[in-house]
């Protein structure tokens, strides 16, 4: 009986209640379903999500963060519009069911509103505040948090230049941004955030220490490091909200003109168009021996760029030893370039999968820069002559007819 009593008492301190289902409907007429925690707090919080499976670190996040008193909804696109989950599904997205959800919450609660995706979820995210902006009356939107954003529009041919989204020139949201310090965009977040300063969102930055993307996540064993900064989110959250709710909210808004967002391309083997010479490459493998594709002069070289955790890149390494075993003793080198990991992740790597070319570590993530990498698997075929000839941004399989084709084809050029 004493058991159940402490039982009774801890429930009633809590902060959560039962989840509630609710549902909108967007501009177009479809349902959008929202999953509600609600708490006794004075802020709900607006969570895109673009997963399904199960992600106990991210859950225990949101379970946190409702015991502290955030009312939490739960918003899944894809699953409201029936679509497959991929990136691309997720950036065109056009934003209509977020203003829906947005609306929602102004109409429901009386609670400051704060937003908060990941990845390329923070696209549709700002479309929808856009679109919604154009006819509000009255605000308690406070911002967003947004995590490790991909901010940029399609997949570029890898060594092509990013662009980033239209959204951005329009945006005058303010915004925190998570960007984890090992991170793929990295290095491009001086570009986005520029963009959005120029826009009128006032953005903010805090560099999540030796984490990757994903770092909310916890996909499996989650990692001490990231579990430690996940931890730490919800005493930031209330310090974070009151910096986005001091920003003067804009009274004028410019309406992203009705344009349709355009699909990208994953790029096999592709020719590019103009030839020019491939960027320096000399790094250290993980037992520092240095390797400088400039001493490969003469040969044909194919570069690959890719890391241990992006499942693509592992599954196409078995193609590329059969490649390097098809042209043994003749002059094709395979190089690959790990991004931002340590040289014992790649050693426990190796024990379990065999490599059978150079792995080198672009340990800061510069190399991966300057060869204009935008995602991973990203590779390129550079002739005897130094040139870059062909490129793909996605996992292929390596020893097929075509990629052999065009490798005995720059064999045969003097």
């Amino acid at each position: 009986m004493r058991v159940l009593i402490i039982l009774f008492l801890l429930l009633l301190n809590s902060q959560t209640i039962i989840a509630l289902e609710h549902s909108v409907t967007d501009r177009h007429g479809n349902e959008i379903s929202i999953d509600i925690n609600q708490a006794t707090g004075d802020m709900v919080m607006i969570w895109l999500l673009d997963h399904d499976e199960p992600r106990p670190l991210f859950d225990s996040l949101l379970q946190q963060l409702t015991d502290s008193g955030i009312e939490i909804w739960r918003v899944d696109l894809l699953e409201s519009y029936f679509l497959p989950r991929s990136s691309e599904n997720v950036r065109t997205l056009d934003g209509e069911g977020v203003a829906a959800v947005i609306q929602a919450a102004h109409s429901k609660t009386t609670k400051k509103i704060l937003l908060a995706s990941y990845d390329r979820m923070p696209l549709p995210l700002l479309r929808g505040v856009n679109r919604w902006q154009s006819t509000r009356k009255a605000s308690r939107l406070l911002g967003a948090i947004l995590f490790y954003p991909n901010l940029f529009g399609a997949a570029p041919m890898a060594g092509e230049i990013p662009e980033l989204d239209p959204i951005l020139n329009v945006t005058n949201l303010p915004l925190v941004i998570y960007q984890p310090e090992l991170g793929s965009q990295r290095w491009r977040l001086k570009q986005m955030v520029t963009a959005l300063w120029q826009a009128g969102s006032p953005t903010y930055v805090y560099l999540v220490p030796k984490a990757r993307d994903w770092f909310i996540m916890g996909e499996g064993e989650p990692d001490e490091q990231e579990a430690k900064m996940v931890a730490r989110i919800p005493g930031q959250l209330p310090s974070l909200a009151r910096l986005l709710d001091s920003h003067p909210k804009s009274a004028t808004q410019t309406p992203l003109q009705p344009t349709r967002i355009p699909t990208g391309n994953l790029y096999t083997l592709t020719a590019v168009d103009q030839l020019k010479p491939a960027p320096p490459l000399r790094l250290a493998d993980s037992h520092d021996i240095y390797l400088d594709i400039e001493g490969l002069d003469n040969r044909v070289r194919l570069v690959n760029f890719w890391a241990t955790w992006c499942p693509p890149c592992v599954e196409e390494i078995p193609s590329l030893n059969r490649l390097q075993a098809h042209y043994k003793n003749q002059d094709v080198s395979i190089v690959s370039v790990d991004f931002r990991e340590s040289a014992e992740e790649i050693e426990a790597f190796l024990e379990e999968r065999p490599v059978d070319f150079p792995v080198l570590m672009d340990r800061n993530g510069l190399t991966s820069l300057a060869w204009r990498v935008f995602s991973f698997p990203s590779s390129f075929i550079i002739d005897r002559h130094g040139r870059i000839r062909y490129t793909a941004n996605r996992a292929i399989n390596w020893d097929s007819k075509e990629v052999i084709e065009v490798l005995d084809g720059l064999l045969a050029e003097p």
